[in-house]
């Protein structure tokens, strides 16, 4: 009775095994793109058996023999036939070769090859061709041997390197890509198009290997074109302030300047504003005049000038004149012209003397020398051989023009300025004097006939917005009240201060403008 049992005991565990390990396979190695397996096989280790078993398992089955030239003596068109490399026409041997650097024995010296059964045809019982590493014993009949290993073969999909830009791993009968960076597809042979998504926000894509290249338009900028240059940051504004704009900029120019990039002192002397022969000299937002001894004023406009009211001989305005302490005017330039044809037409409207005459042609000055200034004459003048007078002719737009000395008109008397003693001007103006009459001329801002009404500074928003207004009467100052919030001292310009005044920086957050 125990003996049946343990009959029964070895059949279960048979049968067990047979169920659990039937048809695992283990690689052995690649041989000219062919993979070879052992695959466990229940039943006897037969030529069949062998068969069905690869066959089973998806595969082929090799032959004793490779197949290659000069090896089909055990072989058959049904076995696979393979590149033995020349190694030996065995197949035990050429995988003995590759696993263990070994042909002794026919396989049965290379452990991985143990209980391993290959495919031999022309045996009468049917036998597999096996090898026993334990003992070394090869050309085991397979008839005498069960539930052992088929060497089963299938072919390396991977030995054709079908994936172009990626890893190949084989699978049965088929093969995965994994595919490098930038590449897809099922042989990893399609270049990604990194440019599909539109990334260049502002600009043109260029696909590139698992990259991609922008080309800005202009006025962007950033690996995606996302940004918008900042064209300001350069500080292209010299005397101004920049405000961006896409792919340009626009300067806001101080007082006195002008040009795309503010870096243009404007000539403000570019309109001749200097009168009576008087030299400009031009500054960042203004100009002075430096004028000759008899003229004052801004302009050198302001010299001594008596505008008579009765019409006389050429010969009695020279008297009269020379009597009131001054001299018949002369005249040699058109913006004194202008300036006095203006005054005339307001108090007489007819025409005046001047103190040039031809004795004859050309025309002197009273001073003796001859007219080349750009006196404005009537058409036609000067013209006569006579000893001739000149007057301006209220007829033509108080043009030049000769006339008979003895012909009575209006004239204007002109006369030295000096200065007055003692100065009664108030504020800082001058005092000066003609015709035993004074006048002052008053700094900017201050007014009345001795410069003595001061202006109200504050009330003309002079300072920057929000900032408050300090009046010293002759001067003014600016506070920042939100001074603590500064970064730096108040830099002055030219827009600082009113014309006239001069900025004067005070600290962090105040400055005073002053009367130059």
């Amino acid at each position: 009775m125990a003996k049946m049992w343990k009959f029964l005991l070895f059949v279960a565990a048979v049968i067990a095994w047979a169920e659990s390990s039937q048809g695992q396979r283990v690689h052995l190695t690649t041989v000219d793109g062919w993979r070879f397996y052992k695959v466990h096989t229940a039943g006897q280790m037969t030529n069949a058996n062998v068969k069905a078993a690869c066959e089973a398992a998806g595969m082929r089955y090799p032959c004793y023999y490779s197949g290659s030239d000069g090896c089909i003596g055990y072989w058959t068109s049904d076995c696979i036939r393979y590149d033995d490399a020349g190694v030996s026409c065995r197949t035990l041997q050429v995988l003995s070769a590759n696993l263990c650097g070994t042909t002794s024995g026919y396989g049965s010296h290379c452990q991985p090859l143990d209980d391993t059964f290959v495919y031999i045809p022309g045996r009468s019982d049917d036998s597999a061709f096996g090898v026993d590493y334990e003992t070394h014993n090869f050309n085991l009949h397979g008839a005498d041997y069960t539930n052992m290993f088929a060497l089963c073969a299938d072919i390396d999909d991977c030995a054709s390197s079908p994936c172009v830009h990626g890893t190949c791993t084989d699978g049965m009968a088929s093969y995965t890509c994994s595919c490098e960076n930038g590449w897809e597809g099922a042989d990893c042979d399609q270049d990604i198009d990194d440019c599909a998504s539109s990334p260049c926000v502002h600009g043109t894509c260029t696909d590139g290997m698992a990259s991609y290249t922008c080309s800005c338009e202009n006025g962007w900028e950033g690996a995606n074109c996302e940004r918008d240059i900042d064209d300001c940051a350069p500080s292209p504004c010299v005397h101004g302030y920049c405000t961006d704009e896409l792919a340009s900029y626009t300067c806001s120019c101080e007082n006195g300047w002008e040009g795309t990039n503010c870096d243009q002192d404007i000539d403000e002397c570019a309109s001749n504003p200097c009168l009576l022969g008087g030299t400009c000299q031009d500054h960042v937002d203004g100009y002075s005049c430096v004028c000759p001894k008899d003229a004052t004023g801004k302009n050198c406009e302001t010299e001594c000038y008596e505008f008579s009211t009765v019409a006389v001989t050429h010969r009695e305005a020279t008297e009269a004149c020379s009597t009131n302490d001054g001299r018949l005017v002369d005249l040699k330039d058109d913006k004194l012209q202008r300036f006095l044809a203006d005054k005339i037409a307001a108090i007489s409207g007819a025409s005046n003397w001047l103190a040039m005459r031809s004795a004859p042609l050309p025309i002197y000055y009273s001073d003796g020398s001859s007219s080349t200034g750009s006196l404005q004459w009537s058409e036609g003048e000067p013209s006569s051989p006579l000893d001739m007078c000149v007057l301006l002719d209220s007829s033509d737009n108080y043009r030049a023009k000769t006339a008979f000395c003895t012909e009575q008109h209006n004239y204007v008397c002109e006369a030295a300025v000096k200065p007055c003693e003692p100065n009664v001007c108030q504020n800082g103006g001058n005092c000066t004097s003609c015709f035993d009459g004074s006048f002052c001329d008053c700094p900017d801002g201050f007014d009345g006939l001795t410069c003595e009404i001061t202006p109200d500074w504050c009330s003309q928003s002079l300072c920057p917005s929000g900032w408050t207004c300090v009046d010293h009467i002759v001067h003014f100052s600016c506070i920042d009240p939100a001074s603590a919030s500064r970064m730096g001292s108040y830099q002055c310009s030219s827009a600082s201060c009113p014309d006239g005044m001069y900025c004067n920086a005070e600290g962090v957050a105040s400055f005073s403008c002053k009367p130059e």
